[in-house]
């Protein structure tokens, strides 16, 4: 009896201990499930990637076509592995020092980058496109602006539209790794590359066509500034300063003579005479048109004798001739007749002596206009007369002049930029509305002056084999000398074709010895190359408007 009760209470304990080492063991097994999983969950994590980055992106400068001016070089980046099959297809397309560095860099055991000439399909390398922002060979450079290590602008464009341009995204390789940072083998790297990037930035108004011929032309000038526009809008079809910099070298520049850094299209200088257009549109406007003079090489003003640059004189002069000629007598004498006040409120108009944007955050120097009561005294109005003294403007400036008579006597301040284009959107830079300056009937008659200028004037050597065209020359002198003789500034401002216009050319040389063709002669071969535009494909068949007229 007593043994059959132990036994049975024996067995009822075995049971029990049995059940709960199973519930023991089950329990452990769930703990290391759960620990496994979170140590997983951290593993996972770790596993972020070894990523080889293979360049920033940054927005893209365009021209009104929509053609690249920056990012316009691409290159293909290859990620190479380190593994037999991609060790020999990389050692088909390199050669020399560059394979041999690949090769000595594969060693670490990781990926590397280097650039191919082509695209290989393999397994071991992964290859992507990546975009060159700056370029040795960058257009309109010192408008464009430039970049510096980490793809912040620095100058131009670059820097005004920092905002717009900048991106913190990269092309990149991502490998899969362990915890350990050990690349998992078989896995491809993810490819991080995006295009949106570089497809957005800030259209310009300028023209590559027309760019790549001012810059050619501009290289007969040693220290200047070409400026071409369309004539009813003044948008700025291309920018050139000279001397040129590469913006790939920048440290090369910083203290290199002649200032290559300089803008100098937005930079004042002396003016001369291609600012007695706006002393001939103020006069006719006053009624004053048939003023005649007689120019016998000079004049007395209140106690000296004011000098014409033909020192025999032109004898008796027209506004006509006077223009074709540059006759300095006959501008003083016009403007005492017109007075200094009404030629102050028109260069006013033509916004002479004020700084004005060319797009966001981009202005020319605002140069400076005598005082009105300086006027006063005739000898401060001779000088203005022929744009010398205090009177200083930039290229840029000088466009609202010669557009307002190329047009139909009004203008719009120049501008330089279309709009911004981001993810898949236009938005137009908006300028400023129109400012008249002039009723069309003073813009057509100054048209057929100017055009006299070219065909019987100072300006034949201006004159285009191709097109016709109008304009003005001037040679201003600066005050400043150079082994005794005054350093003397040179312009040619004109437009084309002359009866029905569609460009308005600035030319501006700081130093008329320092250059081997005359502006006039560079005004020649831009108007013939340009006008050969017009038979090819190169225009915009719908450009962004900017504002409606």
């Amino acid at each position: 009896m007593f043994s059959k009760n132990y036994d049975s209470v024996f067995s009822g304990r075995t049971v029990i201990c049995f059940l709960i080492i199973i519930s023991l063991f089950f329990s452990c097994i769930l703990r290391v499930a759960v620990i496994s999983a979170s140590d997983y969950s951290e593993v996972q994590k770790e596993q972020s990637g070894y990523r080889l980055s293979a360049g920033k992106l940054r927005g893209t400068v365009y021209d009104w076509n929509m053609v690249p001016l920056t990012n316009s070089e691409k290159k293909i980046i290859a990620s190479v592995s380190p593994t037999p099959r991609a060790v020999t297809a990389i050692s088909s397309v390199l050669s020399g020092e560059e394979l041999e560095n690949v090769l000595e860099r594969l060693k670490s055991g990781k990926p590397v980058l280097c650039e191919v000439p082509e695209t290989i399909d393999c397994d071991g390398i992964a290859c992507t496109y990546v975009y060159e922002h700056n370029s040795a060979e960058t257009p309109a450079i010192h408008l464009i602006g430039y970049t510096d290590s980490d793809l912040h602008g620095v100058s131009g464009i670059e820097k005004a539209y920092d905002g717009i341009l900048y991106s913190d995204s990269e092309a990149a390789f991502v490998y899969t790794s362990d915890g350990q940072g050990k690349i998992l083998e078989g896995i491809a790297p993810e490819i991080e590359n995006d295009s949106s990037v570089t497809a957005g930035g800030v259209v310009t108004t300028l023209d590559i066509n027309i760019q790549l011929i001012a810059e050619e032309a501009a290289e007969a000038i040693e220290r200047g500034a070409v400026i071409i526009a369309d004539a009813k809008t003044a948008e700025i079809r291309a920018a050139v300063s000279r001397p040129w910099f590469d913006c790939t070298d920048i440290s090369s520049y910083l203290e290199a003579e002649n200032s290559p850094l300089l803008n100098r299209a937005l930079a004042a200088y002396n003016v001369g005479s291609v600012f007695k257009p706006c002393v001939a549109a103020a006069g006719i406007e006053s009624g004053n048109a048939g003023f005649t003079y007689t120019c016998t090489g000079s004049c007395e003003i209140i106690d000296r004798f004011f000098k014409c640059h033909k020192l025999d004189g032109h004898g008796l002069m027209n506004l006509k001739t006077g223009l074709a000629n540059s006759c300095n007598t006959f501008f003083y004498n016009f403007a005492f007749l017109i007075g200094g006040e009404k030629i102050y409120n028109t260069a006013s108009s033509l916004n002479f002596g004020k700084s004005f944007e060319i797009c966001s955050g981009i202005s020319t120097a605002r140069g400076s206009l005598p005082a009105p009561d300086t006027l006063l005294n005739i000898a401060h109005l001779a000088n203005f007369s022929i744009g010398q003294g205090e009177l200083l403007l930039s290229p840029v400036s000088m466009l609202t002049l010669y557009c307002a008579i190329a047009y139909d006597g009004s203008y719009r301040l120049p501008s330089a930029v279309s709009g911004t284009y981001t993810g898949g959107k236009f938005t137009p830079y908006k300028t400023a509305a129109r400012t008249r300056v002039m009723s069309e009937e003073t813009a057509a008659l100054l048209r057929e002056y100017l055009k006299a200028v070219i065909e019987e004037g100072t300006g034949t050597s201006a004159k285009p084999k191709n097109v016709s065209a109008a304009g003005k020359t001037a040679t201003a002198q600066t005050g400043q000398y150079e082994n005794g003789a005054e350093i003397c500034e040179g312009w040619f401002c004109g437009f084309f074709p002359a009866e029905k216009p569609e460009y308005t050319v600035i030319i501006f040389s700081e130093d008329i010895t320092a250059q081997s063709l005359s502006c006039g002669e560079i005004f020649a071969e831009i108007a013939d190359k340009t006008a050969a535009l017009e038979n090819t494909e190169y225009k915009k068949t719908s450009p962004p408007e900017n504002q409606a007229d």
